[in-house]
């Protein structure tokens, strides 16, 4: 029978990858059927079969696709696990672990059409539990270019991938790009700008924030490992900018007050700060969209903080003799952002 030669190519690939490999093959009577916006539910118990490498166990279904057809699979339950997607002996698709109570993901593109095999592993060899599977089908970019703001939720189906931003008014403009499936990388150029960013946004994720002019800009999405792919979304928001922003390094700071700023492509900004008498002060770096980091440097004194304010923002407080001073304000990681530097004497 055709499935279970399949299956037995399964059982071959898994063996040669070092993969999850699974035990003998079920016969195709007992495969379930998995089919669009049709959820099924299941459960891992020590009855289900078993993969080789650890002696954790699985759950086989299949389903019949066409060719490039967009498919994605999700799986929910108190099941700790994984998914991975099978067509002709060879892995098309697989997901991250989850965790127990949490849900994962794969998405991807049909290469030909028939039956396609979709495995549910467990985490471990003592690892059981219901879980719920969920097929639908997934529509395509439609190719249009993101004007000012928007959402794009897409396939990374090649090494890398462009889309198009147009950007009417001037503005801050935070870019994210998010996956559940790979490390994500994002790049911007355009308009004299040219920034790149691995993971200055949560997690894994990656995050460009930058003032922008109006022009056409493009966005290349990619995987930090080449050979990755799968489900992500890209979002583009608009923040208020204040009246006046500094956008030059080298500017002098006021005797009190705030200045705000933008970090460039390298999560950095410098300004001077001049002292005709002695006096106490305390410098804040604060910022919802990066980590801030603050350094002094002149005379004798050379000073750095990391968390000093509250939460992730950076404060300085010191008695600094009268002179003249660096201040550098940086981020974490190297992210761009909108910080407001705030002095006090």
């Amino acid at each position: 029978m055709r499935t279970t030669a399949i299956a037995l190519a399964i059982a071959t690939v898994l063996s040669v990858a070092g993969c999850d490999r699974f035990g003998a093959p079920e016969p195709s009577g007992r495969v379930p059927v998995l089919q669009f916006d049709k959820p099924v539910s299941g459960e891992i118990t020590s009855r289900s079969g078993t993969n080789f490498n650890d002696g954790s166990h699985h759950q086989l279904y299949q389903i019949t696709l066409q060719d490039k057809q967009r498919v994605g699979i999700t799986l929910t339950g108190t099941l700790s696990g994984a998914m991975t997607v099978f067509h002709d002996g060879k892995v098309v698709a697989h997901s991250r672990a989850t965790d127990e109570g949490s849900s994962v993901a794969v998405a991807f593109r049909a290469d030909g059409g028939g039956s396609y095999q979709v495995a549910v592993n467990a985490s471990g060899p003592d690892t059981y539990g219901p879980f719920r599977l969920r097929a639908e089908q997934l529509k395509p970019y439609d190719g249009k270019p993101i004007i000012n703001t928007g959402h794009i939720a897409d396939l990374l189906l090649e090494t890398s991938q462009t889309y198009t931003l147009q950007v009417d008014a001037a503005g801050l403009y935070t870019i994210d790009l998010r996956s559940d499936v790979f490390d994500t990388l994002l790049a911007l150029e355009g308009e004299g700008q040219d920034a790149e960013n691995d993971d200055g946004g949560e997690g894994s994720d990656s995050r460009i924030s930058l003032l922008l002019q109006p022009g056409r800009y493009t966005l290349n999405v990619s995987a930090l490992d080449d050979e990755d792919s799968g489900a992500f979304t890209l979002d583009v928001q608009r923040s208020k900018v204040p009246a006046t922003i500094v956008e030059q390094d080298g500017t002098s700071l006021p005797a009190s007050g705030s200045v705000f700023t933008v970090l460039d492509a390298d999560g950095r900004r410098r300004f001077l700060l001049g002292l005709d008498a002695p006096a106490r002060v305390q410098v804040d770096a604060l910022s919802s969209q990066v980590d801030t980091v603050l350094h002094v440097v002149g005379g004798d004194i050379d000073i750095e903080d990391d968390d000093g304010g509250s939460g992730t923002d950076a404060r300085l407080q010191q008695t600094l003799p009268a002179g003249h001073y660096t201040v550098d304000v940086s981020s974490i990681g190297g992210d761009s952002g909108l910080v407001e530097l705030r002095i006090q004497r």
